[in-house]
Order: structure tokens, then C-alpha cells, then sequence
């Protein structure tokens, strides 16, 4: 007679609940006092709309599910796996007539239930105190048990997955914690470095992706939210929904993938690796070397960092510490597969190999294997060139506008900047510590700026689609300002082309946008500064504008400066003039919270608010011609008049005297 072999063991199930009752007993427990007591303890303040709020704060973003599935999921899997850690359980258990298959489907969903039967009790008592107060939203403790049991099911699977890897108990919750957050963890250390040691680089967006899609707290809190509906809601279940449920769905079908995985290692693994650290003979090389890896680029980082001021910096000096916590990692490995300290003699050939690529892999990217550093682009092959996040001098509403190239001149005008950069490189990196502030005081005891630093960012959209980013640091010095072709002179050459001031002041408005104010501040009577704006009158409005862009087209007004040097204090008023405009329609513009002011009449800046009001703010400069005799006919403000304007310097010479 034939012996029958089962798939499933109702007796090992139910054992399995009895035995390890304190896991489900406590994850129950904390989700009775968070659901049905919360909503129980709200009472008369329960309504319809915090009854389908409420279980869905619990799924929002780092949310309490996401935590407790992946805590629970953990000491789950090491529950009812543990007999695989010890000889003798492991032997028992197989020694019964059951298939692998049955032993493994039995455990692996008796800790699934612990999980999602306590979610279903809370899934039904929730609904019980919803209905006695008369608030029942079944759709919103629907989605919260859907997603609690989804979140569950991914973490647990992961947990069983990593549980077939490792035949110590003590290694599963290190190497499920770890692969968790490896993939992160790596991409942002990488990229550090690589922002260190690689000149220009900016970051790698697709590794920043890499990391999110594979750090599964990091992807299901990135995506997994609640939102709530913009328009009017006609009822309360129109309020609040949770958005990502995509996501959600697909960690669902990961864990079973994951399971499915899990049983496939587990009718292969060896039942004599209990006790091991690494259980599966192929997985050992990846773990010997992956430790070693990990060790060299996080230990290594973190005591470059420590000893940052001890030893010089540079590439050189990180690589002596990642191939000094690289072996160190590497043996330890070794030393945890073996279970003993006397690893040296039998495993330095291949720790030797391990440092000797990590060696080229730096030496690659220090001498700039790739051609990274030394690319700049071809003019033709460039459709559209930028340059940002540098700051210039006067302080006004150009003063972190970005240098848009889109024309073959101005683009060749960034590339030549590029260029210089790029053959400056060993100076830049040498000069990077040296960076800094300075000023001196001149004949007239004002102090001028003679050096500084600037960070530039290049961004290029190629005619073929294809997008290039650099990022770059480098020095501004009085000196290198009167050097033709230096950094410092392209660089503010840049921003004083024609056309850009223009762009920089007047580009994000549109056509109908309407000038419905002006005002000057920093204007002198006498030797007192007047304490308040002078308002222009409106009806000049329209020839003041054309007078102002004017003289930006003429480059008369809106030069910039990279140093508050004797150039910058002499050629540039301690003023500025304020244009007020009232924006035309916007699509999702709240016109309804303003009044429309109707045309000549004067809306003071300071008094303009709202989505439906743009202020321009341009610092007045001694060449803008047109606009100071405009200034003059209207508000008599004039060098003869009794009202005038002072430049930077007479303005601190100035405040010295009353001050001496």
C-alpha cells in the first residue's frame, strides 16, 4: 500500500498559530487600538468624512501600514522558518511525510496568517463601530484592508525569500534589513562620490530612479498618498481617496513572485547548511565580494570624511580607505562563510583581485577613462544651452535669472565658457579649498570685493534629444575680470549679453499683461533718504515702460556684475524701480479674490497680491539715459534737482560720514 505524501498540514498550521500566538496577538492588538478603538473613541465627532479619512491616514506615505507590514513581516518569517537554524528541527520536520513543497506552503501561510486574519478582525470590528455611530464608508476600510494585506504579503514573501539564503537565524533579519535599503544605499554613495571626484558631474537622475524603484519603503511612501479632490465635492466620499494604488498592486504581485522564488530555493537547499551564514553555494562568492564592495564604498566614505582634515583630498586618499575597509570587508566575509578567524592564508588571492579592480574602476574614474570631464559639445549638435544657479550683482529681479542660449552666438558663447573650464580643471580642483570671500578698502574707505566663488550650472538639450549636465565651482577674482578669455571674464561677459537683461526681467510675462504702477525707492532729498516710495504718476506709465526697455536693448540698464567691486559701486544707483502689473487671465488664477483695477489707475506694489499681480524690480544704473531723463520730467529727480539718486559708493561714503 502506497503512503500517502500531503501538501498541506492543517496539524503543523494550527501548532504554528498556537506556538508563535505573541506575533499575531501583539500586530493585532496594535491595529485594534489604532482602528476600531480610534474610531471608537471619536464618538460624537465621528461623521462621514473622518470615517473615511481616518483609515486612510494610516496608508499615507511612511504610514503606520508600511511599518508595521514590514516589522511584522520580519519576526514572522523568522518564527515559523526557525526550525531550517538547528540541525535537529530541520531533520525532524523533514522526516515527516510530507513533500518539501507541503512543509514549505504549510509554514509560509501559516505566518501569512498571521497577518492578514488579524486584518480581517480589524476589518470587521471597524466596520461594526462605523455602523453603530451610523457613519459606515465601507469603501475606505476596504482600500485600508486591500493595502495593509498587500503591504503584508510583499514584506512577508521578501522575508521568506531571504530566509532560504541563510542558515542562521541571527543572519535573516541582518540581510532582510540590508537588501532593503542596499540599492538606496549604494546609488547615494556612488553618486556622492562620483559629485566628488568626477569633475562636473551633477548626479545621475537614472540612479536616483534606481534606487526609488528598488527601495520598497522608499517606493511605496514616494507613491502611496492620500490626495484629495480639487474641485467642489458634491459628497463626502469625494474628499479624500488614496492615489498610488498601482503600486500598491504591484508589490502584491512581487511577493508572490517572491514566494514562488523562495520555494524554488527551498527544494534545492541543503539541510546540512543549518547553522551557516550562507546556506546556497552560488549566492557565496556574491556575498564574499558584495560585503567587500559594500564595506569599501561605506566605510570607505565615512572615514575619508572623518579624517578629511588630516590628509589631503582627493580621489587618492579615498581610495586608500576603500582598499583598506575593502579587504577588511572581504575577510570578514570569509571568516562568517567558513565560521573561523584563520581565512588569511586560503582566501588573500582573491581579496587581492577584489582591491585590484576596485583600483581601476577609481583610477578609471580619476583620469577620466570615459571622456566624461573633457566633453564639451559640439556647437551644431547644441538646440538650446543654459546656464544657472549663478548669482550676480545689482540684488534685483536678474539677479538669479538663468542665461538661456538658443541662437548659434550665444550658444557658442556658453561652449567657449565650457571649454575654459574644462582646460582649467587641474587649477579648479587644486585652487577648491582656497575658495573665498575677500574685500579690501580703497582710497575713499569703502571696501570692494576682489575675489569670490560662483557655482555654474551648464545644461544642454542636443538637436538629436539627448540632455547634458555639468556642475562646476570655479573662482572670480578682480584680476581674472581684466583677463580677456579668463573663466571670470566669459562668465559675466555672459551675463551682460544683449537681449538677456530684457529676458531676465520682462520674460515670464505675457501678452496682455498690463503696467498699472511705478514707484522709485532710494531716492535722496538732500542728504536724508526720503523714507518712502515716490509713486509715479499713471498716466506716464506707458512711456516709462517703453524708456526702461529701451535702455536694456541698449544695454544702458540691467549690467551685471559677479564682484561688488569699484565698477560694480560706481556704475550702479543705490535705487530701484518697481513696475506693477495686472496680470491678463492665467489659467488657474483666482481672479475672484481680487478687484480688477481699471486702466490709469496706480495699484502700489506693496498693496498688490495674489496670482493676478507680477512686480518688477530693476536697480537703476547712471547709463540708463532714457529713464533717468523720464524720471526727471516726472518726479524731478535729477543730479540739479532737488530730489536725486546715489550710486553704491556715494551711498557708503556717505553713511561713513554721519557714522565717523
Amino acid at each position: 500500500m502506497r503512503s500517502a505524501t500531503s501538501y498541506f498540514n492543517f496539524t503543523l498550521f494550527r501548532k504554528n498559530l498556537s506556538r508563535f500566538w505573541p506575533i499575531w496577538g501583539l500586530y493585532g492588538l496594535i491595529w485594534l487600538v489604532l482602528l476600531p478603538i480610534g474610531l471608537l473613541t471619536d464618538g460624537d465627532y465621528l461623521t462621514l468624512a473622518r470615517a473615511r479619512l481616518i483609515p486612510l491616514q494610516f496608508l499615507d506615505g511612511m504610514s503606520t501600514a508600511l511599518f508595521l507590514a514590514a516589522g511584522f513581516g520580519i519576526l514572522c518569517a523568522m518564527a515559523v522558518f526557525s526550525y531550517l537554524y538547528s540541525s535537529r528541527s530541520v531533520g525532524l520536520l523533514h522526516a515527516l511525510p510530507m513533500r518539501r513543497e507541503g512543509l514549505f506552503l504549510t509554514n509560509y501561510l501559516s505566518g501569512l496568517a498571521f497577518l492578514v486574519l488579524p486584518n480581517l478582525a480589524v476589518f470587521f470590528l471597524s466596520l461594526l463601530v462605523e455602523a453603530a455611530f451610523g457613519v459606515l464608508v465601507f469603501s475606505s476600510l476596504f482600500v485600508w484592508l486591500v493595502t495593509t494585506c498587500f503591504y503584508c504579503l510583499f514584506f512577508y514573501s521578501f522575508a521568506v525569500f531571504c530566509a532560504m539564503f541563510t542558515g542562521h537565524i541571527l543572519a535573516l533579519p541582518a540581510f532582510y534589513g540590508i537588501l532593503n535599503f542596499l540599492v538606496m544605499g549604494l546609488c547615494f554613495l556612488v553618486n556622492d562620490m562620483a559629485q566628488r571626484f568626477l569633475f562636473g558631474f551633477t548626479g545621475a537622475a537614472w540612479m536616483e530612479t534606481l534606487g526609488l524603484y528598488l527601495t520598497p519603503v522608499a517606493y511605496l511612501a514616494s507613491g502611496v498618498r492620500v490626495s484629495y479632490y480639487d474641485g467642489p465635492a458634491p459628497s463626502y466620499d469625494q474628499v479624500a481617496f488614496l492615489s498610488g494604488l498601482g503600486r500598491v498592486f504591484l508589490v502584491g504581485l512581487i511577493g508572490l513572485v517572491l514566494a514562488a522564488l523562495a520555494l524554488a530555493v527551498y527544494r534545492r537547499r541543503q539541510l546540512e547548511t543549518a547553522g551557516d551564514v550562507v546556506s546556497v553555494a552560488w549566492v557565496r562568492p556574491v556575498f564574499r565580494y558584495g560585503v567587500a564592495f559594500c564595506c569599501a564604498i561605506a566605510l570607505g566614505n565615512l572615514f575619508d570624511s572623518i579624517f578629511d582634515r588630516l590628509l589631503p583630498d582627493g580621489a587618492w586618499t579615498l581610495l586608500f580607505w576603500m582598499l583598506l575597509w575593502g579587504a577588511f570587508g572581504c575577510f570578514v566575509a570569509v571568516m562568517l562563510l567558513r565560521k573561523t578567524f584563520w581565512v588569511f592564508k586560503s582566501s588573500w588571492k582573491g581579496c587581492c583581485v577584489f582591491l585590484a579592480c576596485l583600483t581601476a574602476a577609481m583610477c578609471l574614474m580619476e583620469l577620466d577613462g570615459f571622456g566624461f570631464e573633457s566633453r564639451v559639445p559640439d556647437p551644431a549638435r547644441v538646440q538650446t544651452a543654459y546656464v544657472y544657479n549663478v548669482t550676480t550683482y545689482p540684488e534685483d529681479d536678474a539677479r538669479w535669472a538663468q542665461f538661456t542660449a538658443d541662437d548659434p552666438e550665444s550658444i557658442a558663447l556658453v561652449t567657449a565658457l565650457h571649454e575654459r573650464i574644462v582646460s582649467e580643471k587641474a587649477r579648479l580642483e587644486d585652487d577648491y579649498n582656497l575658495y573665498a570671500t575677500g574685500y579690501t578698502t580703497d582710497a575713499d574707505g569703502v571696501d570692494v570685493q576682489t575675489e569670490d566663488w560662483k557655482d555654474v550650472r551648464l545644461s544642454y538639450v542636443m538637436t538629436d534629444g539627448d540632455v547634458m549636465y555639468r556642475d562646476y565651482t570655479v573662482p572670480v577674482t578682480s584680476e581674472e575680470l581684466a583677463e580677456e578669455g579668463s573663466i571670470s571674464a566669459l562668465l559675466q561677459a555672459l551675463f551682460n549679453a544683449p537681449g538677456f537683461a530684457e529676458e531676465a526681467y520682462f520674460g515670464s510675462l505675457a501678452e496682455g499683461d498690463r503696467l498699472v504702477a511705478a514707484e522709485v525707492s532710494g531716492v535722496f532729498s538732500g542728504n536724508q533718504a526720503l523714507s518712502e516710495n515716490l509713486t509715479l504718476p499713471s498716466e506716464s506709465l506707458p512711456d516709462l515702460e517703453a524708456a526702461v526697455r529701451a535702455d536694456l536693448a541698449a544695454g544702458d540698464l540691467g549690467r551685471r556684475w559677479l564682484l561688488e567691486d569699484g565698477e560694480y559701486l560706481d556704475g550702479c544707483y543705490d535705487a530701484y524701480l518697481y513696475l506693477t502689473y495686472r496680470l491678463a487671465d492665467r489659467e488657474g488664477s483666482n481672479s475672484m479674490e481680487v478687484t480688477d483695477a481699471p486702466a490709469g489707475t496706480a495699484v502700489p506694489y506693496t498693496e498688490a497680491s495674489g496670482s493676478d499681480y507680477a512686480t518688477v524690480t530693476i536697480a537703476l544704473q547712471p547709463g540708463a539715459s532714457r529713464t533717468l531723463a523720464l524720471l526727471e520730467e516726472l518726479a524731478g529727480i535729477g543730479p540739479d534737482q532737488e530730489l536725486a539718486l546715489r550710486t553704491l559708493r556715494q551711498v557708503s561714503v556717505h553713511d561713513q560720514a554721519l557714522t565717523g
